[in-house]
């Protein structure tokens, strides 16, 4: 645990990427949205939605950009101006892993260029 009160199980990465969210109102009336993911961690992730969505949904999500296709439950929905944070737990074993980074190869001295060519 980072901090006093952090219950996290995970640490978290910064998001930035969109995220599209299906689910049904407590109606049962199938909602859709667009999302701003805002950090995501092996188990769930936290997105900006423009309405509420009930603590308990099942949400269907995916985004391209963070290989993630699945489903999670909201476990918080706290509103932050006109839009809300939701946190969204991995359901089924889910689990989300970054990708590994492309090391760049080592830069050549000018002297490694120079002899490289002269051949």
């Amino acid at each position: 645990m980072s901090e006093k009160g952090d219950l996290r199980r995970h640490s978290r990465a910064k998001a930035g990427s969109i995220v599209e969210l299906v689910w049904k109102d407590r109606h049962g009336n199938e909602k859709f949205t667009k999302a701003r993911a805002l950090d995501i961690s092996e188990s769930g992730m936290r997105v900006e939605v423009p309405e509420q969505i009930s603590e308990g949904s099942y949400v269907t999500f995916r985004a391209g950009e963070l290989a993630l296709r699945g489903r999670g439950s909201v476990k918080s929905c706290r509103g932050k101006g006109i839009r809300y944070v939701v946190g969204l737990e991995f359901s089924g074993g889910m689990k989300w892993k970054p990708k590994p980074t492309k090391s760049k190869p080592a830069e050549s001295s000018s002297e490694e260029a120079e002899a490289q060519a002269t051949f």
